[in-house]
């Protein structure tokens, strides 16, 4: 198999991640909790904002990299301006969990992602 362009395996075993060498980006492949729908839950984190998840059924590790060659350089761009510096922080969800926010400095858009977190603390 071709390797993975930009992309570096940083572990394989129990979670698969990879690092983005040009934008620093994350990817994971990792066991869900056991109230998700899918076992096997994937995700591309960019400044910890998931830019990209999916769910399986099995620890599919060639659909996720098929997926890893589609996105070469991942980033966080606002889709209402031509800036790439948004801002990513943290907003309490419900109760215990937290999702993660990005807002735009310049034109003031702000999105949550549609993924999220229990809390850690």
């Amino acid at each position: 198999m071709p390797p993975i362009t930009n992309w570096r395996r940083e572990s394989r075993s129990p979670t698969l991640a990879y690092r983005n060498t040009e934008t620093g980006a994350r990817a994971v492949l990792h066991r869900a909790p056991d109230s998700y729908r899918y076992k096997w839950r994937g995700a591309i984190l960019v400044d910890g904002y998931p830019v990209w998840s999916r769910g399986y059924e099995t620890k599919d590790a060639t659909s996720f990299r098929d997926e890893l060659r589609e996105r070469p350089a991942p980033d966080l761009n606002c889709p209402e301006c031509p800036n790439d510096d948004v801002r990513v922080g943290e907003k309490a969800a419900d109760g215990a969990k937290i999702q993660r926010w990005y807002d735009c400095p310049d034109c003031g858009y702000e999105a949550p992602s549609r993924i999220i977190y229990g809390s850690e603390r």
